[in-house]
């Protein structure tokens, strides 16, 4: 899958994700409305402001070291970026999170700036969400028996990922699931960016460093996980200790993931909601530990990655804002791309 491609992806998917988006945030504005906005108000007033710079600190901290992390699988499929722009690449991905590319961008803006093929970037963000995925779920085990949470949520989401893994680097796994898909007519399309995924996911796995430096991963989950536990302390101290703090985050994180919503928006912050009140929190406190989780997240990823992508735009010749435009197309890719648009009309 080439740059063309991806722009013709995005163009088929346009409308249906911007609905998902827009359904995420009816569903906000529906909870906000039910909790009654005055007593989220209300809620919010008691928010301890002195540990704002720690939360931003943190949040700032879990993206950071997601371009660091990022950087040596970049490497290893030969990318030559120093550190600093990977850092920097990756933090301006984080203003489209929320929009119809969602991860893609860093696929795309690593593809643009290290001269790698699209397939190769693709399977480094693979890894390295499906490891975060996995150590998110590991981090969250001792919260649920302090927590007395149902595991079946955590539980689903490991052998999902776990299942994920197989299929890319088990042989046998994936034939199976070549067969299948050679089978649909409507996924033939997909064979050739699958079968380039599966070889640069596997080549990452069998480096000895893919593991090893996935410990920077499990610093990423802590200090995403302290950065939630931080905003419950703000608003309640004492209501959850770290462990609780970790599970909460784990569950959800992972529904507003398997939502398909980008980001997560409004499937996440009813969970959360719908957690702390499990807790003992009342409801507008509890709405009101989702949204500032959401605006200690996504709004601080949002800030810093305007002004990253304000640099990068400059360096790289990105294109306009929340669209995908990673330059020019070669004469090849301009071909591929009409052939695509013309198969996915048929």
């Amino acid at each position: 899958m080439n740059q063309g491609e991806v722009r013709v992806w995005l163009r088929r998917h346009h409308f249906g994700t911007w609905l998902a988006g827009a359904v995420g945030l009816a569903g906000i504005a529906a909870l906000i409305l039910v909790i009654n906005p005055g007593k989220l108000g209300l809620a919010l007033e008691h928010f301890e402001l002195a540990l704002v710079p720690a939360i931003v600190a943190g949040s700032l901290c879990y993206y950071v070291l997601q371009g660091v992390r990022w950087q040596f699988l970049l490497r290893d499929v030969g990318a030559k970026l120093p550190m600093r722009e990977t850092v920097l690449i990756n933090l301006a991905a984080q203003v489209t999170t929320l929009l119809p590319l969602g991860e893609l961008t860093r696929v795309v803006l690593a593809a643009r700036a290290a001269r790698v093929p699209f397939s190769d970037a693709l399977a480094t963000v693979t890894v390295q969400e499906l490891i975060y995925g996995l150590l998110l779920v590991v981090v969250a085990v001792p919260g649920l028996f302090e927590f007395h949470l149902s595991p079946a949520i955590p539980a689903a989401a490991l052998v999902v990922a776990v299942l994920a893994l197989a299929v890319l680097t088990v042989p046998p796994l994936f034939h199976g699931l070549h067969t299948l898909m050679s089978r649909i007519l409507g996924l033939r399309r997909l064979l050739g960016p699958l079968d380039e995924l599966q070889a640069g996911t596997v080549g990452l796995l069998h480096r000895p460093g893919t593991i090893g430096w996935s410990l920077i991963s499990l610093v990423q989950v802590a200090s995403m996980t302290t950065v939630f536990w931080l905003v419950v302390t703000a608003l309640d101290p004492g209501v959850l200790t770290w462990p609780e703090a970790a599970s909460v985050y784990a569950v959800a994180s992972i529904a507003g993931a398997i939502s398909l919503i980008p980001g997560g928006l409004g499937a996440s912050e009813a969970t959360f909601a719908g957690l702390m009140i499990v807790v003992g929190l009342p409801p507008a406190q509890a709405t009101a530990v989702a949204l500032m989780q959401r605006v200690a997240d996504q709004g601080v990823a949002t800030a810093s990655g305007l002004v990253a992508y304000m640099i990068a735009q400059r360096r790289y010749q990105l294109g306009r804002l929340f669209t995908l435009q990673p330059g020019r197309s070669t004469p090849a890719e301009r071909r591929s791309e009409r052939s695509l648009a013309t198969t996915w009309r048929r």
